[in-house]
């Protein structure tokens, strides 16, 4: 499931772990506010639970 993110919707998953989770740190690292980094692990969240839905409905 994970290879069905886009590279970049990888890279922000990476840089999660990374920072043990901290939304702030990543806030500080890429140079955006808390807010825009809570939206875009909202959308990636939102996605994989679509493709998780996806792939039990194939099933």
């Amino acid at each position: 499931m994970y290879l069905k993110l886009s590279q970049e919707e990888q890279d922000f998953v990476l840089q999660f772990l990374i920072n043990s989770g901290s939304l702030k740190e990543m806030a500080k690292q890429m140079n955006n506010s808390y807010p825009t980094i809570r939206n875009k692990l909202d959308d990636i969240i939102e996605k994989i639970n679509r493709l998780k839905e996806d792939e039990n409905t194939a099933l």
